[in-house]
């Protein structure tokens, strides 16, 4: 209760992580400076509010709200098709059950495509649901948000500050006591954020879990260990009672730290495989989705006959994925096309080469083959699938292409892209890859042969196109500054041009290089654009004099 001067008594009622609290019956009133203590039994919690921002709301502003295992932003329905996986997730639900003592890191591994990830969100969905959910993150290669590590603690924080109150006043105090935290190193904001407020807090009534799914899709190596090894080093000592599902692909530097024997009292490996239990779940898969697809399209008016596609067809194609189900739900997706007739869709994959050791790139070759303008093809793929995305309008632009050519091209790639809606001011959402597997296969001339992207011309093309764009002066501040840094994680790889010169001089650009480095971007761009001038064009030496006159002031030096 608080008095007021001159006023009876009133009951004060907090508002969210934030410092506005809400008197009862009137107007909200903002407390600067102030301390406010909650007496709940023998426990004393106090939270301090400061002038400006709380400490959750400063973690809130680097929370990746799409890594999240029900994030909107992710494409729809990630998670195990019913009834599948059952035996993977029987033990991943025993396992969660388990003293912390006993293995408290699992390492969920397999091939890509083989569905760790699908299995990883059924398992955040069912721990959620009980209420042990601590926190998800669902790495992505070359997403802004998820494509890095400076996302990933503060995401965790803030969702174990949610799912579990007793530990919300202790990472907020955290985050207020230093106030920079979030520009530190992985092993202090894992000390600060995540495993002294366990220290701190009560006994919490369940164990919390973490799921941390597609490690070896974050950038850089060194940090993937790092991680792991921090992890293991904290789980150790027993300070934080927690359980932590790391799923990624069996890579070789990831077995090195996690299979090691010195580390077997904290980490279990568990092994997915392409054996007969997966081909079994495929088949199912693949017979009720074609089921679905049949009551769809037969209720659109498309004719299909009972027990299509028959089980002839479905036995090849299970033995066509290999165990992956990457294949399956790529070949689904691919004939589930509301403007294309079903069977004509499925003709053209059974028509693949039947020999084939690699079914998955047949597949993905014939799904960009029906794409007919091959040209604007591989430019729109060369820029949606860079790893700082522009959306598919803004690519229209950087291609200098009609607005709307990037999304009638990826609408032809709807089984291996997830298209968004048209953006709105200000809200940035690039078409997503459905696998990476699609993304490796670009890449490799060796697979995808005629469809690489990664050759030296089509960067070439795209830089020269982005800086036409850039120097036009008709960008809207939003798609100058994604097109800009698109830019400048590029040039530097392109042949020194005259062309490319004048976007050095405009003030926009410039204020793009030099505004206060994103948190996720670990080089100086400045120091980038000067010294690749500097190699380049011996630093302006052989640049003509006109672009040094007053029509094209010099702002470097």
């Amino acid at each position: 209760m608080l008095r007021l001067e001159g006023e009876r008594p009133v009951r004060l009622q907090a508002q969210g992580p934030g410092n506005v609290v809400r008197i009862e019956g009137d107007r909200p009133v903002q407390f600067q400076n102030s301390t406010f203590h909650n007496v709940a039994g023998n426990m004393n919690v106090s939270h301090t509010t400061n002038v400006g921002e709380s400490g959750l709301d400063i973690l809130y502003r680097a929370v990746s709200l799409d890594a999240m295992h029900d994030s909107a932003e992710r494409p729809p329905d990630p998670s195990c098709h019913p009834g599948t996986r059952t035996a993977i997730l029987d033990q991943l639900g025993k396992w969660s059950l388990e003293q912390p003592s006993d293995s408290p890191i699992l390492w969920l591994h397999g091939c890509a495509g083989i569905g760790k990830s699908a299995i990883a969100q059924q398992f955040a969905a069912s721990c959620h649901d009980r209420g042990q959910l601590g926190g998800s993150f669902f790495f992505k290669r070359g997403s802004v948000s998820r494509g890095t590590w400076r996302n990933l603690l503060p995401t965790l924080a803030y969702q174990l500050s949610v799912a579990f109150p007793q530990l919300g006043p202790m990472i907020q105090r955290a985050v207020e006591t230093d106030r920079l935290i979030l520009g530190k190193t992985i092993h202090h904001q894992l000390e600060k954020l995540l495993f002294q407020p366990f220290r701190n807090a009560p006994p919490l009534a369940s164990r919390p879990i973490l799921v941390i799914d597609g490690l070896d899709e974050c950038e850089d190596r060194g940090t993937q260990t790092a991680l792991i090894r921090a992890l293991i080093a904290v789980l150790r000592s027993g300070d934080a009672p927690l359980h932590i599902l790391i799923c990624s692909r069996s890579e070789a530097y990831l077995r090195e730290v996690l299979e090691a024997s010195d580390n077997s009292d904290v980490c279990r490996g568990l092994e997915i495989r392409p054996d007969d239990r997966a081909l079994t779940d495929i088949r199912r898969y693949f017979t009720e989705e074609f089921s679905r697809i049949r009551r769809i399209h037969t209720a659109r008016g498309i004719l299909l006959e009972d027990g299509w596609p028959g089980g002839n067809t479905i036995q090849y194609l299970v033995e066509k994925s290999s165990g992956t189900f990457i294949y399956a739900s790529t070949v689904l997706r691919c004939v589930d096309d509301e403007y294309s007739h079903p069977a004509e869709r499925l003709d053209a994959v059974l028509s693949l080469d039947p020999s084939s050791l690699t079914p998955l790139d047949d597949l993905y070759t014939q799904i960009l083959s029906s794409i007919p303008n091959k040209s604007t093809l591989l430019r729109v793929l060369h820029a949606v699938a860079n790893p700082r995305r522009l959306d598919p309008e803004q690519i229209d632009i950087a291609l200098r292409m009609r607005r709307g050519t990037s999304r009638a091209i990826l609408r032809g790639l709807h089984a291996v892209f997830s298209v968004h809606p048209v953006h709105t001011v200000g809200y940035h959402r690039p078409a997503e890859l459905l696998h990476a597997s699609f993304g490796d296969f670009l890449i490799d001339s060796q697979r995808s042969l005629s469809f690489c992207i990664s050759g030296e011309d089509l960067l070439n093309t795209l830089v020269h196109d982005m800086a036409h764009a850039l120097l036009s002066g008709s960008l809207g501040p939003d798609d100058f500054h994604w097109i800009a840094w698109v830019f400048l994680e590029h040039f530097p790889g392109v042949p020194p041009s005259e062309g490319l010169l004048p976007v050095f001089w405009t003030v926009n650009f410039q204020h793009e290089v030099f505004a206060q480095t994103s948190r996720w971007r670990s080089t100086d761009q400045a120091q980038t654009v000067i010294s690749w001038l500097e190699v380049k064009y011996d630093f302006l030496a052989t640049v003509d004099a006109q672009c040094c006159s007053d029509s094209h002031p010099h702002h470097w030096t």
